[in-house]
Order: C-alpha cells, then sequence, then structure tokens
C-alpha cells in the first residue's frame, strides 16, 4: 500500500520507537493500533535506546519497506500496515516519516514504543521514545510514548516477553487518544502522553494520572573510578528515594504501586522567573 493510498475515513497512526524495527514491542504496539486506524511504522533500522531527541544518522540513507509479522487475524477487522525503516535516530526519523512517507496528511497520532523499560523521572530527556514523540509533539501531533517495565538487561538486548498486557494498556489509551483528538478538531487536546506500563499488569490494574517526578530513577555509577577508566565500566542501577516522593509521582505509581502511570508533558520548559526579576529590581 503507498502512504498517499490510505483509508481517509479511518484515523491515521504513525507507529515509531527506539529499539529498532525489529523490536518486539514495536510489533505490540502495531498490532494494538492497527485495530484502530491505518498504521504506519518509520522506525530506526537498529537500536537508538537513550538518543534522546537527538537528530543523529547516517544522512544519505532513505527509507527502505519492510514486511512485519503481523498475526493473522481472518475474523476481525484490520486496517493496512505498511512499515518502513531508517538508519536514523528515532526524533530524526519521525521527522523524515512526517515529511516523505505522510506529506499531503499528517498522522492524527503518533505512538512511540511499546519501550524496553520504563521511562521515569527526570531521566525521561535520555529516553529515544520520549525524544521521538516530543518531535511529533513539536510538529504539532499528538504522541504517546508507552514503555514496559523491564529487567535493565533488556534495554539494549530484545528477550523473551509477554506483551499481552502492554498491548491492551497500548490499544485501550490509543482509542482514548483518538477519541480526544476527533473531539478537539483543528488544535492539540494534549501535547504528549507518557505511559509507563508495571509488570505484570493484568486487566484491572489502576491507572492513574501521575507527574514527573523530580528525581531520576536510574543511576550510573563508577566503582573505583580513575581518569583512564573507559564509559563501558559504568553501571546502571535503579535508586530511588522514597522518603522524597509523593504518591502523584511517576515513580511512585509504578515502582512503589505497581499501577500504570500516565503523565501528561509539555514542551514548554520555562522556569518560573519571579526570582530573576526579582534580582534586576
Amino acid at each position: 500500500m503507498n502512504s498517499n493510498e490510505t483509508n481517509t475515513s479511518a484515523p491515521l497512526i504513525l507507529v515509531t520507537n527506539d529499539d529498532g524495527i525489529d523490536s518486539p514491542g514495536l510489533l505490540a504496539a502495531v498490532e494494538a493500533a492497527r485495530r484502530l486506524g491505518t498504521v504506519i511504522v518509520a522506525a530506526p533500522t537498529t537500536q537508538q535506546t537513550a538518543r534522546g531527541r537527538g537528530m543523529t544518522g547516517n544522512r544519505d540513507d532513505h527509507f527502505h519497506p519492510l514486511e512485519l509479522p503481523l498475526e493473522a487475524a481472518p475474523d476481525e477487522h484490520l486496517h493496512p500496515v505498511e512499515a518502513w525503516h531508517i538508519d536514523a535516530s528515532p526524533a530524526l526519523t519521525v521527522r523524515h516519516a512526517l515529511a516523505v512517507l505522510c506529506p499531503e496528511r499528517p498522522p492524527d497520532l503518533v505512538i512511540a514504543g511499546i519501550n524496553y523499560g520504563e521511562n521515569l523521572g527526570t531521566n525521561i530527556t535520555i529516553s529515544g521514545t520520549v525524544g521521538a514523540a516530543m518531535q511529533a509533539a513539536s510538529q504539532g501531533i499528538p504522541a504517546l510514548a508507552l514503555s514496559r517495565q523491564t529487567e535493565i538487561h533488556h534495554h539494549y538486548e530484545y528477550g523473551e516477553l509477554d506483551w499481552t498486557d502492554a498491548r491492551r494498556v497500548t490499544g485501550r489509551w490509543t482509542g482514548l487518544a483518538l477519541e480526544r483528538i476527533a473531539a478537539s478538531p483543528g488544535r492539540m487536546p494534549f501535547a504528549l502522553l507518557k505511559i509507563d506500563i508495571p509488570d505484570p499488569c493484568p486487566p484491572g490494574t489502576e491507572e492513574r494520572i501521575t507527574r514527573l517526578s523530580r528525581q531520576p530513577y536510574f543511576r550510573s555509577r563508577i566503582e573505583n573510578p580513575s581518569r583512564s577508566m573507559p564509559i563501558r565500566e559504568s553501571r546502571t542501577s535503579i535508586e530511588v528515594n522514597r522518603a522524597e516522593l509523593h504518591r502523584e509521582d511517576d515513580i511512585y505509581a509504578l515502582a512503589l504501586d505497581r499501577v500504570v502511570s500516565i503523565t501528561p508533558l509539555q514542551l514548554d520548559c520555562t522556569a518560573p522567573a519571579e526570582d530573576l526579576r526579582a534580582d534586576q529590581a
């Protein structure tokens, strides 16, 4: 299917990620989304975890088509899917996809994920998943950044994980997002929703609207550091200061209460300037 031949009566959804085109998490997101609209997949060719919103990649590369191993569901109406990959960071992948894969009809929604590993607290600007969603939002398209809680060793290598729960949550929030978008024609009803899914997440698990925690979730440390020590010696671990967490924090929701965290994010990073104005007086 050519991207210019999409079903105009169905929502158009761009699905991307930072784990690469072969990620089972990406496939789970596509399976959830294709029940709700026409899907275009545009993902990095290779693993791009922790690239943030960087615009890096092979500037001579272009999108390459790929057939995804989607589940056969003959008894269910499914919208078409076309998939592409490119040697670029997640944010650059999204920017180029919006320019060349759907230039005449922008997507109604961009989905980034489902990521291997939760994205919480002040670490989120490192995330390529969040970076891809921010790139979409910066171009006026509402976005979801979805992440599944996993062990740290899965962050750079795919593992045999069950995506059933994460796919269900993705489908639910994709549907809710599309309903909100349809009810707000001509304007963005939200910029970006960051959704973190605990493992396990059985049906009935609470879904909590949260705020971004003011503390990091992942920390990198080097034992016995020296100036000659290479970067690869750094070890990442989860270190949460429970005493300084608030119940409305995304870290509290997922790590302590084991519920789904939905954090609305905006692009405006401006801080209050009253103290600076007082200093000028």
